[in-house]
């Protein structure tokens, strides 16, 4: 799908991860912004959340719950997940004497149930990966020596969120109101070296050398190829994925969702220093939307990003904006 907004907008988000990570880091605190675990793990030290953020955390669930209100009355699905923090979810690989706080670890199930009560469609990531057998072993849920989930972690993602979908009506029937297409999938029988290496890049510089993570892939591929190619986004798709950095491509998330819902859709990933609201509203004001307006929008967002509203001092300046103001203009967009 070939649109200005898309191919301009969606640019460089892993070096956005980098400065943005940086940032936060130095003004928030004087202490690396990596945390060396065990087993050549690192984590971002970001991840932990403080009391301190409870207003800005509010803030968001409230915008959240308040922009899943206006894509229901205009007659579009929205189903929203949360990435849940590479710290909790491989705790036992943080370093000797650092845990995870009970506010950081309480921090999701709390907005989910917030989140939930008040009606959104939300899917709850964090149980599933707390429970499954890919926190230890060879295919890790998250990637090692980077924030975002490995290929193991986005198919989990996209399996949860199609047991969700199937056990919602409403969505269910959105769901099988759309064309369905056959996708297979095929796991590698090797595993490859990865570039994804976000955190080793915030190292000092004189850091003692990380080996290059190799990781099991997996392929997905349209039965019936069609003229506009193989995974091509098509102006008749009626799905969208937007999201964050692990909604790239390359994370295998979008591709995972197309093999487990059987359907074809555009798949957005927005720049870490731009937010998911500035994401939000661009797409909205995009042709992308305006002329091929969706019956179902799945919305990723980090966990770390509940603390993060519109109005929050620590993004870049060009894309901090009221709260209220940014509310105002989505419901316009979206009258």
């Amino acid at each position: 799908m070939n649109h200005k907004f898309l191919n301009k907008a969606f640019k460089a988000t892993l070096l956005s991860y980098v400065v943005l990570i940086t940032n936060v880091a130095v003004s928030q605190t004087s202490t690396s912004s990596v945390v060396v675990g065990k087993d050549d793990w690192l984590f971002t030290r970001y991840e932990f959340a403080t009391p301190d953020d409870a207003q800005d955390t509010q803030a968001t669930i409230s915008l959240l719950t308040s922009i899943s209100k206006l894509f229901e009355q205009k007659g579009i699905a929205l189903v929203m997940t949360m990435v849940p923090s590479k710290i909790k979810i491989h705790s036992e690989f943080l370093p000797d004497g650092t845990s995870v706080d009970a506010y950081t670890a309480g921090k999701y199930e709390s907005a989910v149930k917030v989140l939930q009560t008040s009606g959104v469609n939300f899917v709850n990531l964090n149980q599933p990966f707390l429970a499954s057998q890919h926190r230890r072993g060879d295919t890790t849920i998250f990637l090692h020596q980077d924030t975002h989930w490995s290929h193991t972690g986005a198919l989990l993602a996209a399996e949860t969120i199609k047991a969700q979908i199937d056990k919602t009506p409403a969505l269910k029937a959105t769901l099988e109101s759309i064309p369905e297409e056959k996708y297979t999938l095929t796991w590698a029988t090797n595993k490859v070296s990865t570039r994804a290496r976000d955190l080793v890049k915030l190292m000092p510089k004189d850091s003692p050398a990380y080996p290059t993570e190799k990781v099991l892939p997996f392929k997905v591929g349209r039965v019936n190829e069609s003229k506009a190619g193989l995974l091509g986004g098509s102006d008749t798709t009626l799905i969208t994925v937007i999201g964050s950095s692990y909604a790239n491509k390359n994370t295998g998330y979008p591709d995972g969702l197309r093999y487990t819902l059987q359907r074809n859709l555009l798949d957005i990933s927005i720049p870490v220093d731009q937010g998911p609201w500035v994401g939000m509203e661009a797409y909205l004001r995009d042709d992308a939307f305006k002329t091929n307006k969706p019956k179902l929008i799945i919305w990723e967002i980090p966990e770390r990003e509940l603390r993060s509203p519109p109005n929050y001092k620590y993004r870049d300046a060009r894309y901090v904006i009221e709260n209220n103001a940014w509310l105002s203009k989505v419901t316009e967009l979206l009258r």
